[in-house]
């Protein structure tokens, strides 16, 4: 349950946050946000409030967590975003956005469901929790829209502990598009460090998934 919510922590990480705007912050594992903040968007460029649900598997377990925070009005638009790490393992998720003070404090909304076919693209595949690196020497089949390979390391304050993870695997464009500003990304404020951050284009699928 620890590991999904910490990929599900990079995979949402976004851009920096930016006005005057005051939002709702937090990140929970679950579907409803706890002791959440207040946080004051940057001024210097155009900001909405977010709401974001990631819904992920491990295996059998599935797990939920959700994100709160300013975003770039621009990333709005693309709301549904898709990862896959290894063939138990992915997260798919939603993103919502308001333009008015405290919007965001409801519950997010739910990511529908897809059923997750094979595109023909592949991706390397790695999974971390010792290390914010991971080389990826086996192969994800890449599932519906993804057609981005990315990775993405980090570190992340949970209670009074500090977890440390990497993860390589197929992501929509979207999903990348979130993580374009991952290094210099506000977060920190959540206990969200970001050390890793790429994509690349997917790859046509020769080999045998992980």
């Amino acid at each position: 349950m620890m590991k999904i919510l910490l990929i599900s922590c990079l995979l949402l990480t976004l851009l920096n946050p930016v006005a005057s705007l005051t939002c709702e912050s937090c990140w929970n594992e679950g579907k409803d946000c706890k002791n959440a903040t207040t946080e004051e968007c940057d001024e210097s460029s155009d900001q909405s409030c977010m709401s974001a649900l990631a819904v992920g598997k491990v295996s059998h377990l599935g797990s939920a967590m959700v994100l709160k925070s300013c975003i770039d009005t621009e990333l709005c638009d693309a709301d549904y975003s898709s990862a896959s790490i290894m063939s138990s393992m992915y997260i798919q998720s939603k993103i919502s956005c308001c333009k008015t003070d405290m919007c965001n404090s409801g519950p997010p909304e739910m990511p529908e469901y897809e059923t997750r076919e094979p595109n023909g693209l592949k991706c390397p595949s790695c999974f971390s929790t010792i290390s914010d690196e991971c080389d990826g020497w086996k192969t994800i089949s890449c599932r519906n829209e993804e057609d981005q390979c990315f990775y993405a390391g980090g570190r992340m304050k949970f209670g009074g502990s500090t977890m440390i993870g990497a993860v390589r695997g197929c992501a929509t464009a979207s999903m990348c598009d979130y993580g374009e500003g991952m290094m210099e990304t506000g977060l920190e404020s959540l206990g969200v460090e970001v050390t890793q951050a790429e994509c690349t284009e997917a790859m046509e699928d020769d080999a045998n998934e992980l």
